[in-house]
């Protein structure tokens, strides 16, 4: 099977860590604050830890020359930051912060750029009372294990996950975009980036079913950032690329071509025509970074030995006549993917028949239009697709729906005869 351009996935994740060396120059001292939109602002912490989280991603492919000259720059720009006298003070002031604040740290000393001072200065707080002293759900103790094993070498523990949404089913119609940003936060720490092979408190084959639909709704939705950590599944779990995750990395690195860089949602065109010079700079940078960077993690963990994405779409060959009967129920004016669905052959589409269905079932519900949600349903039964937690989920939201219904109805019924006895 022809698989992606390596030296193509390999420019592109270049092209990323030349814009985080911009980023770490921008941001690193005092961050970004949006004046107009302070929901956007953001510290200088982030854009560290981030940038750090990159270096340490693309280190994954340092037998490549251009790679790894770039995460060399990219690192020694992070190190004053990741140690800075403020960094140090956030620590010795919030202990039961203390790695959030060390994660660029300890990710330099992973890279091989150490530094034993600040390592003891760590030590004399972790066993600080405090410690434990902040709420934490469970992405987040996850994380915080993960961190412990880099720094201490020490295998990180299972228990975390049992509450999480790798253990659970995550929401995938209601579900909030936190939620599904904790769903890939979790397979990227608990593989270490794909660099670890562990046993998941579910079957893969779940789990991925569970990100083609997450898939499904946000690349609909053109929101890229999280379309493409949805996408690192596969790599990071090294899982072969499905049908629908093959399709979702062709139309990212499309738009990533049309556009000059994958594009946030989060950017105001109107205020960024306004704009000039470093003020503009800024904006669009402080606004698209995140998403940038997600492609950059994205080409570096799908450029590990095996996992580099197939040019063509293959799979199952549906019947032709079901995606037709999906494709009236969505709307053709929503997207990106569209385009690069219509420049697919017969064949590709054909394969992509569940996809289609996931589409329009987000589509639906998005819309209310629960008769609809039904029909959907009712095509994937007729032709055997209807396996897919989706279809689960959709069907059990259909049921509730009804139950519900049935409640208000009576609870009306009893309110109006409450009412007509009273006035007896």
């Amino acid at each position: 099977m022809a698989r992606w351009s390596e030296s193509d996935l390999e420019a592109r994740l270049c092209r990323v860590l030349d814009i985080a060396k911009t980023t770490v120059n921008y941001f690193a001292l005092d961050g970004y604050t949006d004046e107009k939109s302070q929901a956007y602002s953001f510290g200088p912490e982030k854009v560290v830890a981030e940038a750090a989280m990159l270096a340490y991603a693309a280190s994954g492919c340092g037998q490549r020359t251009n790679v790894a000259s770039r995460v060399d720059e990219l690192a020694r720009l992070l190190i004053p930051h990741a140690r800075s006298e403020r960094v140090l003070v956030d620590i010795a002031m919030h202990p039961a912060l203390v790695f959030k604040f060390a994660l660029p740290h300890v990710l330099l000393s992973r890279l091989g750029y150490r530094d034993a001072g600040f390592d003891d200065f760590l030590r004399s707080c972790v066993s600080a009372q405090a410690r434990n002293g902040r709420d934490r759900g469970p992405s987040a103790l996850v994380e915080r294990s993960w961190i412990w094993s880099l720094w201490t070498g020490q295998a990180g523990s299972r228990s975390e996950l049992l509450e999480s949404v790798l253990t659970w089913p995550v929401d995938i119609l209601g579900g909030l975009r936190e939620d599904c940003y904790a769903f890939t936060h979790l397979i990227l720490y608990f593989t270490d980036f794909g660099s670890q092979s562990r046993r998941l408190p579910r079957a893969r084959s779940i789990i991925l079913g569970e990100a083609r639909s997450l898939l499904a709704r946000y690349l609909d939705s053109e929101d890229y950032d999280l379309a493409g950590e949805i996408l690192m599944a596969w790599p990071l779990l090294s899982a072969p690329w499905s049908s629908a995750a093959t399709f979702g990395f062709r139309v990212l690195t499309s738009v990533e071509d049309e556009a000059g860089i994958l594009p946030c949602g989060n950017i105001n065109l109107g205020r960024l025509t306004e704009l000039h010079g470093a003020e503009r700079a800024r904006y669009a940078l402080g606004t698209a970074y995140h998403t940038v960077f997600v492609m950059g993690f994205l080409c570096a963990v799908s450029l590990r030995p095996g996992r580099v994405p197939p040019v063509r779409i293959v799979g199952s060959q549906f019947d032709e006549t079901c995606l037709r009967s999906l494709l009236r129920h969505v709307d053709d004016d929503q997207g990106h993917w569209q385009s690069e669905f219509s420049r697919l052959a017969g064949i590709e589409q054909r394969a992509l028949t569940p996809f289609i269905l996931d589409i329009a079932i987000v589509q639906r519900h998005r819309n209310r239009d629960y008769e609809a949600v039904k029909e959907l349903l009712a095509i994937a039964s007729e032709y055997g697709i209807a396996d897919s937690p989706l279809c689960s989920q959709a069907a059990e939201l259909l049921e509730r729906i009804a139950h519900c219904s049935s409640a208000i109805c009576l609870q009306r019924t009893s309110t109006r005869l409450h009412d007509q006895g009273a006035a007896c």
